[in-house]
């Protein structure tokens, strides 16, 4: 009983574990003056990645050998070894008062429940023209087409019911980076601000997520997303629609097929980016306090 438990230990381990062997080959072929570590950083977001479910502890411990590399390899090229100063560096940017108890561990976030949600702002502020230039929101590197696919416009109707029933959580998330795949959709690489699911659970606070939309996730922007998890890939549900977005002050702008949250929302001025764009003359603002009845309502669809 217990060599069969070893074994199975083993395996789990090492499907678990990063390729550090292809991880080194990318450092060693590295030019000494190369200062680049975008595809260690890339290596460290694919650990993290891996689908929410067993083996939590091992992906942690997987995703800080491929961060510690990480540092190694900026070190070796730059000719400076740290000393002392390797743990503060995997753990800074993910909180500032780290500990074993704290709700943000390291690689992984707490995720909620829809019922409990966070700590909603209720504030819904208006400007006189009710015009998105107007509103507050983060800088972008990103133009208006950035992140667009190759696809074609569908002629789907958004029905807020039938996009609940395939969602299996809601990502709140900032966007880093995007990149094309090679089916012609988008990767989009994610850092999470909340992940909502059906039960409590730990979600990686670096995550990739797949698009297929005409409509562009802008860099540095918070989004969210309702997401499908298919085949271990994080993929948005219905990408023929601009997604629900986040100002600075905590507002969303949000098209009306969401019901739940266009209810008490204001109309707002939207640009049109795109010839056959009909969702334009569609968009609301509302406060973000309006998402409790979205998430109760897509609880009670759910259960």
């Amino acid at each position: 009983m217990n060599d069969r438990f070893d074994r199975d230990y083993i395996n789990s381990a090492e499907a678990s574990a990063p390729d550090m062997d292809k991880l080194w080959e990318r450092i060693s072929s590295s030019e000494p003056a190369d200062t680049d570590i975008t595809p260690f950083v890339s290596a460290a977001m694919e650990c993290n990645a891996r689908p929410v479910g067993r083996n939590t502890a091992l992906r942690g411990l997987s995703a800080a050998a491929v961060f510690i590399a990480v540092i190694c390899a900026v070190s070796t090229m730059s000719g400076e070894i740290p000393i002392a100063e390797s743990d503060n560096a995997v753990n800074e940017g993910y909180s500032e008062e780290y500990s074993e108890e704290s709700s943000v561990r390291y690689g992984f976030v707490s995720a909620v429940t829809a019922s409990s949600g966070w700590d909603y702002n209720t504030e819904l502020t208006v400007s006189s023209d009710n015009s998105y230039y107007t509103l507050s929101l983060a800088e972008t590197d990103s133009d208006a087409y950035t992140g667009i696919t190759d696809n074609t416009w569908s002629d789907e109707y958004f029905v807020e019911e039938n996009i609940l029933l395939q969602t299996d959580m809601f990502l709140d998330c900032e966007i880093i980076s995007s990149d094309y795949s090679e089916d012609g959709g988008i990767i989009y690489s994610v850092r999470t601000v909340h992940a909502v699911c059906e039960e409590e659970s730990e979600f990686p606070e670096y995550t990739r997520v797949y698009s297929d939309s005409p409509y562009s996730l802008k860099n540095g922007r918070e989004y969210l997303l309702p997401i499908q998890i298919r085949n271990g890939r994080y993929i948005v549900v219905f990408d023929n629609a601009p997604q629900i977005e986040f100002t600075l002050d905590r507002q969303l702008v949000v098209h009306n097929g969401w019901e739940s949250l266009s209810e008490n929302g204001v109309y707002l001025n939207y640009p049109q980016t795109y010839p056959d764009d009909f969702f334009y003359d569609r968009m609301n603002l509302t406060a973000e306090y309006s998402l409790s009845n979205l998430f109760e309502k897509w609880e009670k669809l759910r259960a």
